[in-house]
């Protein structure tokens, strides 16, 4: 037995140590090391009552794995899938599952199959589980996945619903003389002054479509969140953002309507009103229902940052939303592509001020997030994003298909904050005999980091000098 003159002895060192150099700057390390990552591990509960594990978002890219024209989800995206699931992401959201495969925004995205074909319903309902189950971080054949509701323990899969709309390039899954579709017959324009050849050729005049036709467009969305509940995915997120189809309806640019679906604002808003209306009516109450939003289209004459913020508004009145991903710009002004200011890309995070105004103008009673995508590439910057309150959860895109397991690496409290960081490789120029617009370098990289997500869907290491040889040889152009 210790005599107590020995312990309060002891008890005297230990406290003069505790207030010593050497002692406290251990304790004080070992405890901001720590509150380094607890921000970006806290969990976050959604309106519907999901739960999402950390503030990492995987965004939604490009991965051209399905096949040409469009089809099922396959081993490939599988595996892709998983490696992301492993990798510690809280929410992944997929890339582009196509509502309308005539209008598609890659030749080789996923599609929804078309109404009426019981038998393709059900031939592309198995693959559909078994992609919500590779998302969720389980194997394709394990039937747990189908009785596990989202927890915080494993991500939440959330699948991206899109119409390309104007955006769709010709041939795809239509006729090359077929046009594309709009709330208004404007053309596409990438070519810097006025429309050009490349506009023709690439996209030409959209149909400016009926009220029956926008019906139409109103039930493929609802059908396809009602197909996705089934499949066993958490939910969907709505793509309103980067000119498609949906964002087209919002822009005053590009929707010269005068009917129930153009006009004022409101009426610019409607279809996505009665979207989500119509999916709220026919899915599960903690089925996760987000959207997409451009913070602004980044173009004359389009959507402007105070219309954007309405939209916000009026999507918190409905108290139907679970979360807001914002993002920005469109094929004729790619501002989600990366093309920000060198001040905006130190800073990190491209939309942040919006983000910041969003939260502003937020109902007291709305518990609807915000999800802030492009630009972030380091813990210390995701994570003053967090803190200061501008965004719910952060999105990352590009580094995702470098890194996979990013989150895995910027919640590691071994690594310093200055070593915290996403790889950042640039993409090799576009061949020159490709057309010098901002389009088709965009979609360049888009290729680009395409070919990156092909490796890790092969079970490869990912490449700074990645053959796009290869990869244009290996897309599925056949079924």
């Amino acid at each position: 037995m210790i005599p107590l003159i020995q312990v309060q002895v002891m008890m005297h060192i230990v406290e003069d140590l505790k207030h010593g150099p050497f002692l406290h700057k251990i304790l004080h390390s070992s405890s901001t090391m720590e509150s380094k990552t607890d921000v970006l591990r806290s969990t976050i509960t959604l309106p519907c009552g999901a739960v999402i594990p950390n503030r990492f978002t995987k965004a939604p890219m490009e991965e051209m794995l399905s096949t040409f024209g469009g089809g099922k989800p396959n081993d490939d995206v599988y595996r892709l899938y998983k490696a992301w699931a492993d990798g510690g992401w809280g929410l992944i959201i997929t890339g582009n599952v196509a509502v309308d495969r005539r209008y598609i925004g890659m030749f080789f995205d996923i599609v929804m199959p078309d109404a009426g074909n019981e038998k393709v319903d059900a031939e592309y309902l198995t693959e559909f589980i078994k992609y919500a189950r590779a998302t969720k971080g389980f194997n394709v054949g394990d039937a747990r996945a189908d009785s596990s509701p989202p927890d915080g323990r494993r991500p939440l899969a959330v699948v991206q619903l899109v119409h390309c709309g104007r955006q769709s390039m010709r041939g795809s899954f239509r006729f090359p003389w077929k046009p594309s579709v709009a709330p208004s017959a404007v053309p596409v324009q990438v070519s810097k002054d006025k429309p050009g050849m490349i506009d023709a050729i690439m996209f030409g005049t959209p149909h400016a479509l009926t009220f029956d036709e926008v019906q139409d467009v109103i039930q493929r969305f609802i059908r396809a969140a009602v197909f996705m509940e089934k499949a066993g995915f958490d939910g969907i997120e709505l793509h309103a953002a980067h000119g498609y189809l949906l964002s087209s309806f919002l822009s005053p640019k590009t929707n010269l309507r005068d009917d129930e679906y153009g006009g004022d604002a409101e009426r610019r808003f409607r279809i996505i009103r009665e979207i989500i209306e119509g999916i709220r009516e026919k899915v599960s109450p903690k089925f996760v229902v987000g959207i997409k939003l451009n913070s602004s289209d980044y173009i004359h004459g389009g959507q402007t940052e105070d219309d954007a913020l309405q939209n916000v508004k009026w999507l918190a009145e409905t108290n139907m939303v679970d979360f807001v991903e914002v993002s920005g710009g469109s094929y004729e002004s790619p501002a989600m592509a990366g093309t920000a200011s060198e001040r905006t890309k130190q800073r990190e995070g491209f939309f942040v001020g919006f983000a910041q105004r969003a939260h502003g103008i937020l109902p007291p009673s709305s518990q609807m997030r915000i999800l802030v995508t492009g630009g972030f590439h380091s813990r210390e910057g995701i994570r003053n994003a967090v803190e200061s309150g501008v965004a719910d959860a952060v999105g990352i895109g590009r580094p995702a298909s470098i890194e996979p397991a990013l989150p895995r690496k910027l919640l590691d409290n071994n690594i310093p904050d200055e070593d915290a960081k996403a790889e950042t490789w640039t993409p090799p120029p576009p061949p020159s005999f490709m057309p010098k617009v901002a389009a088709i370098g965009f979609g360049w990289s888009t290729m680009w980091h395409s070919a990156q997500l092909h490796l890790i869907a092969h079970g490869k290491p990912t490449d700074p000098k990645a053959s796009m040889k290869d990869f244009f040889f290996n897309l599925h152009y056949w079924k």
